[in-house]
């Protein structure tokens, strides 16, 4: 048991100054007041430091220059922890671009042996794709996007049990039959990559599907005659969508635009790949961004802390909600609210350590504290 102190404490209800966090084992064991501390306690000094529940990223695609596409393995999914944990994120979902189904079933054995052995920060495995709508498929490769099939569906199904899976679909592009399937499942369905009109999109709503893949990028857009899955989105009170604040694929002011209308259903992702032009996707790094090798936008550079930076000091959203959608929200999309994403007795020892300059100093995973480098 030991406690955090000297530092401004974002719980994601409230902010707190001359508090301690006591961690006990991998959990919280509360918030006290430091004048009511328990002087057995060992301390550490954060030395103003600020200190928020650690990041949760729904969707990036691998790390430290292994793309999980090229190389679905275990070995890449642990080059993704390791380059995101410095960010100030611990827990992910990696993320699977369209690929043919033996592609899938490889990618999804792997994360369950990443799993098994034990592996830091998997949260599950995010199918994005393949069955989309084909002029919404973005970077995705062309040959591999497809409709969905009463067979495919049910081998993946069966291939997902015993790891959390969450998929990305067009839900204009499924039966009635197929998308049933899916909602009888365990896996947690979000539309995109979608041509939807309003209605289709409507429709997919009211019937489960509860979650959207960034906002704005590759669907259907707000226009004056059809509302498209953009303003689906916004009209929907029980549906949460995630966005990717780099100033590159979204513009700040759509941003700013966007949790003005849906408030706490908004959250980031970083939608981050790597460089890596191994396999069928290629993706170069260009500065601030990556593109594949003709030079078209393809992926995200962005970090967790950066996404929270620029929600900060670009959209102007304040601090503490900006948090918020990096882990908060993100653990809602996940059905992992119950335990994670809030500094609260009880939920996991997860958190990360940052400076007024948005700088991670260090990260604190299962109660274990690691510094990065020190105040």
């Amino acid at each position: 048991m030991y406690a955090l102190k000297n530092c401004i404490i974002h719980t994601a209800t409230e902010t707190l100054d001359q508090h301690s966090v006591v961690v006990k084992g991998d959990t919280i064991a509360g918030i006290v007041p430091v004048n009511e501390l328990d002087a057995s306690i060992n301390t550490v000094d954060l030395k103003g430091l600020h200190l928020a529940p650690a990041f949760i990223d729904i969707q990036i695609y691998g790390g430290n220059g292994s793309l999980f596409n090229s190389k679905p393995t275990p070995e890449t999914i642990a080059q993704t922890y390791q380059a995101i944990r410095r960010a100030g994120t611990t827990l992910f979902q990696i993320t699977l671009s369209t690929t043919p189904l033996a592609t899938m079933l490889e990618a999804i054995t792997a994360a369950k042996q990443y799993q098994a052995n034990e592996g830091k920060g998997l949260a599950g495995i995010h199918l994005e794709g393949p069955f989309f709508s084909f002029p919404k498929r973005g970077a995705h490769v062309a040959a591999y996007v497809r409709k969905p099939t009463v067979e495919e569906i049910q081998t993946l199904i069966e291939a997902t049990q015993g790891i959390a899976t969450y998929m990305t679909i067009a839900p204009e592009e499924f039966t009635d039959e197929t998308l049933a399937m899916l909602h009888k499942s365990p896996i947690v369905l979000s539309a995109g990559h979608s041509s939807a009109t309003y209605q289709q999109a409507t429709r997919a709503f009211e019937g489960g599907i509860k979650r959207v893949t960034h906002l704005f990028n590759a669907m259907s857009a707000f226009q004056s005659r059809d509302p498209g899955l953009v303003g689906a989105t916004f009209d929907a009170p029980d549906v949460m969508a995630s966005i990717i604040p780099d100033g590159i694929h979204v513009d700040f002011t759509s941003v700013r635009i966007a949790k003005k209308i849906m408030g706490e259903r908004l959250f980031i992702i970083t939608d981050a790949v790597t460089e890596d032009v191994s396999g069928d996707y290629k993706f170069v790094l260009a500065g601030n961004h990556y593109t594949d090798t003709k030079g078209i936008l393809s992926g995200s550079a962005l970090t967790m802390m950066q996404g929270v930076a620029n929600c900060c000091t670009q959209v102007g959203i304040p601090l503490d909600e900006s948090l918020r959608m990096a882990a908060t929200y993100p653990a809602q999309a996940l059905q992992l609210a119950h335990v994670t994403g809030r500094l609260e007795e009880g939920y996991w020892a997860n958190m990360v350590l940052f400076d007024n300059d948005f700088q991670v100093h260090g990260i604190i995973e299962a109660g274990f504290l690691e510094w990065f480098f020190e105040v």
